[in-house]
């Protein structure tokens, strides 16, 4: 996993306006969208309005790991509450709402300025908050008063009753349902930087094809009528035994790679010979037995102009001579073996959309597409 300036955040929900349930899991799905990963979801919640006199509401909690600061968290928090219509104004606290989103706790920050008060100074006195708390963190040691989430609801004054309505089922984050993403796509077409994006935004586990290790890489693509079977073989190799160390401590890991174990026979059957790819396909089959597949593969097409320009720029010596006739029969090749049937999601994006990923704007799109499957 990335681990580079991860933050761990905590975060309460509620809704008590229009259809609550479908206001806290858009919300969730764009938390998981625009700021990280969730690890957890307490249960749902119905408690009486805190303040003012209106219809019930759905509260929650969640736990979340996140490379972004604490005034971005909290920044796209309100963003996401003004794309569901929340406005917030001078009397909010007294106020229905589509979605309420407060950042709890982050890590164990203390910080009292205009914009943000960390830890919400509320808490201790809220079982609406305390009880999801310690669904999903009851050991949790509140920075500011130094007791745990168990030990202050234990303590709590607050007589206002929360009635569980829903087990923590009725959402269930994006990396619990789909733990193993591929991403395909032809020579330079930015497999590996995506992936990368993937691991650093939702704090997941990378496996990067190696293909620097494939000792006959360079010479096939100067001599490929004598190296192609020997390259071929060896990444093939080098794939599956990859994939099942991977996988042989848990199939349930979560998983982006730059790589599925088929583009062995897309490229195989570019080429080898006919006689050769049938042995080559014989042998494919024996040996992905019991393989761990993708749940989903992201599909990244590009324009052969586009791909050599990349492939130029990225600067590996034995790849400036690939010619765009290979970078097209690739192409197709790919598509021929997209075309059947496969047990896995298949997402394409197209070469604008690929393009656009350089962007956050892009990215997200992407995220998007993926996590309201």
């Amino acid at each position: 996993m990335s681990g580079t300036n991860l933050h761990t955040a905590y975060i309460s929900f509620g809704s008590n306006k229009g259809n609550r349930l479908n206001y806290i899991i858009k919300s969730l799905k764009e938390i998981e969208i625009q700021i990280g990963r969730i690890e957890r979801v307490s249960s749902l919640y119905k408690t009486k309005s805190w303040g003012f006199d209106s219809w019930d509401f759905y509260n929650g909690c969640v736990v979340l790991k996140t490379n972004y600061l604490s005034d971005i968290v909290l920044k796209k928090l309100l963003f996401i509450e003004n794309s569901l219509g929340r406005v917030r104004g001078e009397n909010e606290e007294y106020n229905s709402r589509e979605i309420d989103l407060d950042l709890l706790f982050f890590d164990e920050l203390i910080t009292n300025t205009k914009e943000l008060i960390i830890p919400h100074p509320q808490i201790h006195k809220r079982n609406f908050v305390l009880i999801p708390m310690c669904d999903i963190s009851p050991d949790f040691i509140h920075p500011k008063i130094n007791v745990s989430i168990k030990k202050l609801l234990a303590k709590s004054e607050d007589n206002c009753e929360v009635k569980i309505i829903k087990n923590n089922k009725y959402y269930i984050p994006f990396w619990d349902r789909y733990s193993f993403i591929s991403i395909e796509g032809n020579i330079g077409v930015g497999k590996t930087t995506l992936s990368k994006i993937f691991e650093s935004h939702f704090d997941i586990e990378l496996l990067n094809e190696n293909y620097n290790k494939n000792p006959f890489l360079e010479e096939f693509y100067f001599n490929p009528k004598d190296f192609s079977l020997k390259v071929e073989n060896f990444f093939l190799t080098e794939r599956i035994n990859q994939i099942n160390e991977h996988f042989l401590i848990s199939k349930k890991r979560k998983t982006i790679s730059d790589y599925w174990i088929g583009k062995s026979l897309v490229f195989a059957k570019n080429n080898l010979s006919k006689n050769l790819f049938k042995k080559y396909n014989e042998d494919f089959i024996k040996l992905n037995r019991g393989i761990r597949i993708p749940e989903i593969i992201i599909f990244l097409k590009q324009n052969t102009s586009q791909l050599q320009k990349q492939i130029i720029e990225r600067g590996r010596s034995f790849e400036k001579e690939i010619s765009e006739d290979y970078l097209d029969s690739i192409s197709n090749g790919y598509d021929v073996i997209f075309s059947d049937q496969h047990s896995f999601i298949l997402i394409v994006l197209n070469p604008k959309e690929v393009l656009n990923l350089k962007n956050k704007t892009g990215q997200e799109r992407l995220f998007r597409k993926i996590i309201n499957l």
